[in-house]
């Protein structure tokens, strides 16, 4: 059976799903304000970024899926920005969809829905949606492939796709840094804040096992997607990938 990386440990696959609800599980309270602490308020302005690339046009209702939506941070903006959409929030956690109510009052916004299911399997028809978003999410599904080819299953001819991941800095004194906040400082704020050290461990850690952009965009390609551009910021911190279905 092949294993996957839960961080840098191989597990797995069932055992990787069950390890990653495990971790959300244990930081879905404090996910929004440990964000803050972890990137310094940047991943605001990352998603802001990330929520202007939607290209549609307004005069018209557009479906979108947020997928691994969690506290519907990004709906809300999607929301704010254009509000002749109506979106669907998918994230396989409970807990997460449960604090984005809790946090974010999302359930006051007709215009939002909020399901509990899996990216690997996305319940929504063939060709139903015209923008998929997924905002550090596509890191933690067990298979990233299927994760995308449902994706792109889903989306509409000419649908827009966008991802938004962490990647590592490419300056070498930016990295060191990165390096020494990432290992030395998140899983302590972890531990101080969200009460769970080991789960902060497995974020930073899967940041280093992810795909580069390069191969990223690879796998972007054999599910389908076209015309890929990349658009990093902060120096390669983050990277937005931006494909359409052809």
């Amino acid at each position: 059976m092949n294993k996957n990386d839960f961080g840098y440990e191989q597990v797995e696959k069932q055992e990787h799903y069950n390890k990653v609800q495990d971790v959300f599980n244990n930081v879905a309270n404090e996910y929004d304000l440990m964000n803050d602490f972890m990137s310094f308020g940047l991943h605001r302005n990352w998603k802001k970024e990330f929520v202007d690339l939607i290209e549609i046009n307004d005069e018209k209702k557009t479906k979108i899926l947020d997928l691994a939506g969690g506290t519907g941070d990004i709906a809300k903006r999607i929301l704010k920005n254009h509000p002749n959409t109506s979106i669907e929030v998918i994230d396989k956690n409970f807990m997460m969809l449960k604090e984005s109510n809790t946090k974010n009052n999302i359930l006051k916004y007709n215009k939002i829905n909020l399901i509990c299911g899996d990216g690997e399997s996305i319940p929504l028809n063939d060709n139903s949606v015209d923008v998929v978003t997924l905002s550090f999410g596509i890191r933690n599904m067990t298979d990233r492939l299927k994760c995308l080819e449902e994706c792109y299953r889903v989306l509409k001819p000419e649908g827009l796709f966008l991802c938004m991941e962490f990647s590592m800095p490419e300056n070498y004194t930016l990295r060191n840094i990165y390096d020494a906040w990432s290992f030395f400082v998140i899983p302590k704020l972890g531990k101080l804040i969200a009460k769970s050290e080991d789960s902060y461990k497995y974020l930073v850690e899967s940041i280093r096992t992810f795909p580069k952009p390069e191969e990223f965009v690879d796998i972007l390609e054999k599910a389908n997607f076209k015309r890929t551009s990349i658009k990093q910021l902060n120096g390669n911190i983050v990277c937005i990938y931006k494909s359409r279905k052809i």
